[in-house]
């Protein structure tokens, strides 16, 4: 094996997630599943520290596969291998609010895991086979279910290098368009004559980024800010100064300037895919957002076409508007918000509202979590492994002040309170009280504020 070979990784999780997801969109249980992933943590650390001397904890595994022109590299963390006198033993953990006593088996993908887990192993130490087990655990009950079935070596290969075969395509893709990105930014050369102070603002770009700084631009409407930005970051990224290029903004205008710009490049040589992300509301063809297989036959069998999808469009298409999104989601009859979502893990550059990046309510996880760059997964987080290496543009960034103040403040309605106390009052007593002393503290705010007075700046 070539290591000096360029080298695609993913990790364990979001491979079998992104290769063997499959059926509908449900919304109605994604609460539960995003306070268990907060809980899960503590729960694998309680769960390991009650084994015993022989179980070892959060052990790291990794399978490399040499490919045409690169290496494909899968890589996580066995949550715990038990190293018994005949058997070697693979843990995987898993803690869900669902009520554990109803499993029968355990769910593909976590099995999935252990397998890969298991074969890594048998790898690495030569083994004919390895016991897996799933372990659920209840995360309020900590009731514990395990499951257990012993895989020969062989058996392992042959799933695995299916999976693998599946996602082949994939990091083909990854590794060819690269070298042809930068092949083309390579020859790229600004497309207009520069104007009075334009060629220093691409200078101070392209160093703030080379050398991993910060730059604040205040120039006056003309000058072209948005291409003189665009261009030296695009320039940076093929030079393998980053990985992916967020442009933030902050109004439709200007995104639609943002895509201007790219297209502009693109009309002399470049060869560099962007997305523009659109609020969820402005891309549902259904009257109302509801996001289950009930309700909308886009979230239907929606994992079941995306993949897809998602590589039709990376095929055909550079420029990934709103416009296209909605043609392709329409063609495969896939969730138009939840595939833009997708395409955005492929493409080198998203276009997309502040609140994707600094809202902590909607900020786009797969990218912002801890993950392997390169990363494609079915929900919004990324697993084990490293952060990608970002460039961030952020357009107008003033009013970053008044929008981070709407993101990190909570707001709680006195008529919202009122309206909980009226339902709760024959059911909880005990509550009821507790909401009335809420609503005569907010009542004493409310008193307090009328005597108070708003100072314009001097």
């Amino acid at each position: 094996m070539n290591l000096e070979q360029p080298c695609i990784r993913i990790s364990v999780r979001n491979l079998v997630e992104f290769i063997l997801r499959h059926g509908d969109i449900d919304n109605r249980t994604g609460g539960a599943d995003k306070e268990a992933m907060q809980q899960g943590g503590r729960i694998h650390r309680k769960i390991q520290r009650q084994q015993g001397a022989e179980y070892r904890a959060e052990v790291p595994l990794r399978y490399q596969i040499p490919c045409d022109g690169f290496i494909l590299s899968v890589e996580g963390r066995a949550d715990g291998i038990i190293e018994l006198p005949k058997r070697v033993v693979i843990d995987e953990i898993k803690g869900m609010y669902t009520d554990i006593s109803r499993l029968e088996e355990p769910i593909e993908v976590h099995l999935a895991q252990a397998m890969c887990y298991g074969y890594f192993y048998c790898c690495d130490k030569d083994l004919d086979g390895i016991r897996l087990q799933m372990t659920y655990c209840n995360l309020e009950t900590e009731e514990i279910k395990r499951f257990q079935t012993d895989r020969s070596r062989e058996e392992l290969e042959t799933w695995f290098s299916g999976v693998v075969h599946e996602y082949f395509k994939w990091a083909r893709y990854l590794y060819h368009h690269e070298l042809t990105r930068d092949a083309s930014i390579g020859h790229l050369e600004f497309p207009f004559p520069y104007r009075a102070g334009q060629r220093d603002l691409v200078v101070s770009v392209y160093r703030t980024v080379s050398r991993k700084k910060r730059l604040f631009i205040q120039a006056p409407t003309g000058i072209g800010k948005t291409l003189s930005t665009v261009f030296p970051a695009v320039r940076a990224i093929g030079e393998g100064k980053g990985d992916k290029l967020f442009y933030l903004t902050a109004k439709t205008v200007t995104r639609t300037v943002a895509e201007e710009a790219f297209r502009i490049l693109r009309d002399h040589g470049l060869i560099f895919t962007s997305v523009t992300i659109t609020a969820k509301e402005k891309l549902c063809p259904m009257d109302e957002c509801e996001c289950n297989p009930d309700a909308c036959p886009y979230a239907k069998g929606h994992f079941d076409r995306v993949n897809e999808a998602v590589f039709d469009i990376l095929h055909l298409e550079q420029e990934m508007t709103r416009e296209k999104i909605l043609q392709y989601a329409e063609k495969y009859r896939v969730c138009p918000f939840e595939y833009c979502l997708d395409i955005s893990s492929w493409t080198d550059g998203i276009i997309c509202d502040y609140n994707y990046v600094f809202d902590p309510n909607v900020y786009l996880k797969r990218f912002f979590q801890e993950g392997i760059k390169g990363d494609v997964r079915l929900k919004r987080y990324f697993a084990d492994g490293q952060k990608g290496d970002y460039l961030f543009l952020v357009d107008e960034a003033h009013n970053l002040v008044s929008r981070a103040r709407e993101m990190y403040s909570a707001e709680l309605k006195k008529e919202d309170l009122l309206t909980v106390k009226r339902l709760v009052k024959q059911k909880a007593p005990r509550l009821e009280k507790n909401l009335e002393k809420c609503s005569q503290v907010m009542l004493g705010m409310k008193r307090e504020c009328e005597t108070w007075q708003l100072l314009s700046d001097p």
